[in-house]
């Protein structure tokens, strides 16, 4: 019961942020341009630690996450990880809406909810929550698992501009290659 509470309210969050398309409580999102983009190859992911807060900043290294956007600490247990964190920015005046999470790949096999989660994703590009007994059904979120099992990223935009979705597929592709 106490898991179906926490994944309400989690639920419940998202689309009160995902309504603020141009800021959070009238602020304006910290934000980025693509115009202003570093040289990838100038940045290497073994210049960082394998964790999630070292991750993140190779993501703003590679100015996928503008440095002024700060981390929401998610209920990552909810699915089965051992940390997890939300940044809300916008790419050329999108919304974005960016959720990581890191999981101990070691303890996987005593993890049912993990090995359900990222297998899920694996399978279908999506995991869901309110499993058969939750309340109004199952809810899809699009992810994509870093291709070493460890990393889960799930990357929504408010809107279909172009420079905003090639952003996010080089996004999600650096999160892929991180520590393969």
């Amino acid at each position: 019961m106490k898991k179906i509470i926490l994944t309400v309210v989690s639920l419940i969050l998202s689309v009160v942020c995902l309504s603020g398309c141009a800021g959070v409580g009238g602020q304006q999102l910290p934000g980025i341009s693509t115009e202003k983009a570093p040289d990838p190859a100038s940045i290497k992911a073994s210049d960082y630690k394998n964790n999630l807060a070292e991750m993140e900043k190779y993501l703003v290294a590679l100015g996928y996450i503008p440095s002024e956007a700060k981390p929401t600490e998610m209920m990552y247990s909810v699915i089965g990880a051992k940390a997890g964190d939300r940044f809300v920015f916008s790419v050329d005046d999108v919304p974005a809406y960016v959720e990581l999470y890191e999981y101990d790949t070691e303890k996987m096999d005593s993890n049912e909810e993990g090995k359900r989660v990222t297998g899920e994703v694996k399978k279908d590009g999506k995991y869901y929550v309110f499993g058969e007994d939750g309340i109004g059904g199952d809810v899809a979120i699009e992810a994509s698992l870093s291709d070493n099992g460890k990393y889960l990223v799930s990357y929504t935009l408010g809107g279909n501009k172009d420079t905003a979705v090639q952003r996010k597929k080089d996004f999600i592709k650096a999160v892929k290659e991180y520590y393969k």
